[in-house]
């Protein structure tokens, strides 16, 4: 009887190991399937990240090229015509006009006023000049 005891046992012993090592072994199995489909996933994303950039900068080429083409001679004659303007195809100079410079003149800020404040608050009241005020006190 303690033969029998003993294999009974061992043979649950045996089957409790087996059960958990395949319940590691499962384990193991459904963690490196989750990581896969994790790497998977996040390389089609990056896939699809790198094609989006790749659109973006052919977009941004075009809108560069559409840029320069505005700026060029031709593309300002389009926009003048749509703009409603015409060039007269004719240059004009502008006349001489001697430049009405005085050599002469101070340079900087003219000298502060030596009027007292009451004196220039009068001016700046009645609208006279400092100099008035100044030859009414006198």
């Amino acid at each position: 009887m303690a033969n029998s005891s003993t294999a009974q046992q061992l043979g649950l012993f045996s089957f409790a190991r087996a059960y958990a090592v395949a319940g590691i072994l499962l384990t193991l199995v459904i963690a490196y399937l989750v990581l896969g489909a994790q790497a998977t996933q996040t390389s089609y994303e990056l896939d699809q990240l790198r094609a989006e950039n790749t659109h973006l900068l052919a977009e941004q080429d075009q809108l560069r090229y559409q840029d320069a083409s505005l700026h060029t001679t031709a593309g300002i004659a389009q926009a003048a015509a749509f703009a409603g303007m015409q060039h007269s195809g004719l240059p004009k100079y502008v006349g001489y006009q001697p430049a009405a410079v005085d050599l002469s003149a101070p340079i900087g800020p003219g000298r502060p006023q030596d009027l007292p404040l009451w004196q220039q608050a009068v001016a700046a009241i009645v609208g006279s000049t400092a100099r008035d005020a100044q030859a009414a006190s006198r």
